[in-house]
């Protein structure tokens, strides 16, 4: 049954606020209770809570004001418009949570990891459901959209000038277990987005047909000919196209070198594949 465009744009603030309370209790539960700081604005409004007493959820919205009026010129106004949602609601359950403590751990390492992997898995929801959390997140969007690059890779770019601001105001070790922390939201973030990496797979062989049809049967993938010719021998060959999963890349060689021991193969990344039999992300 099809979703009508109201019962998806009320899913997508749902989601939107899922993520934005999940990202506000992972800084106050693991990232505020170890000491630590954070990128970008949030950063900032940590710091001015550490040093000034303020609240981090105020400071939070009224330091993102200028990236929203940047982001309502550079970027879409629905993602705009969602942003501000995400962020109000961040920004409200960021003060709701203050003191709270889901584990009574007395180590920053676990704080520093933790309160990365929450961050980034809050992260990605929000950015699933067309939002983000204001702050850097705009900056790395419209880097995204500008350039290509992965927006968990920019926002490890830009908030490493914040690691040096917490560096003087916390002192080393607390920059340094931060800078731990981003690290993880970053590779987080981009692993749950793209999903787990997948492997294109180019293989050069003179018996293609009965390699294709071991990958169909063994594999349950389906592979593409591209028509080529050896430089040397300027004999034409076909050679073969497929996409694996992770798991399968070790049958994927074994069905290879049963087939034509000498077949030449080549593997690479692909980080985001659609399509049938893989899993389709859909904002």
């Amino acid at each position: 049954m099809k979703l009508s465009k109201r019962s998806k744009f009320i899913g997508r603030i749902i989601g939107i606020s899922v993520g934005a309370i999940l990202a506000a209790y992972g800084i106050q539960g693991f990232i505020v209770y170890s000491g630590l700081s954070s990128g970008g604005v949030g950063g900032i409004a940590l710091l001015l809570f550490y040093t000034l007493g303020l609240p981090i959820g105020v400071m939070t919205f009224l330091l993102n004001v200028p990236l929203l009026v940047l982001g309502w010129r550079e970027v879409d106004k629905q993602f705009v418009f969602k942003t501000i949602w995400g962020l109000a609601v961040f920004s409200v359950f960021l003060d709701l949570f203050s003191g709270v403590q889901p584990l009574d751990f007395n180590d920053i390492l676990l704080g520093a990891l933790y309160g990365g992997v929450i961050s980034g898995v809050s992260s990605a929801i929000v950015f699933h459901f067309g939002g983000s959390l204001g702050g850097t997140d705009i900056v790395s969007k419209i880097i995204q959209q500008k350039y290509g690059v992965p927006m968990g890779t920019s926002a490890l770019a830009i908030n490493g000038l914040i690691i040096l601001l917490s560096w003087a105001v916390l002192g080393s070790k607390a920059a340094l277990y931060t800078l731990v922390m981003l690290f993880v939201y970053g590779r987080v973030l981009d692993l749950v987005q793209s999903g787990v990496p997948s492997k294109s797979i180019t293989i050069i062989s003179d018996r293609s047909e009965e390699l294709v049809d071991r990958i169909m049967v063994d594999l349950g993938r389906g592979a593409t000919y591209l028509h080529g010719r050896g430089a040397y021998s300027c004999e034409p060959k076909d050679i073969i196209i497929c996409v694996v999963s992770l798991p399968e890349i070790g049958r994927l060689k074994r069905a290879v070198r049963e087939v034509d021991p000498n077949a030449f193969i080549i593997i690479q990344n692909a980080g985001e594949v659609f399509g049938s039999g893989f899993i389709t992300n859909e904002g």
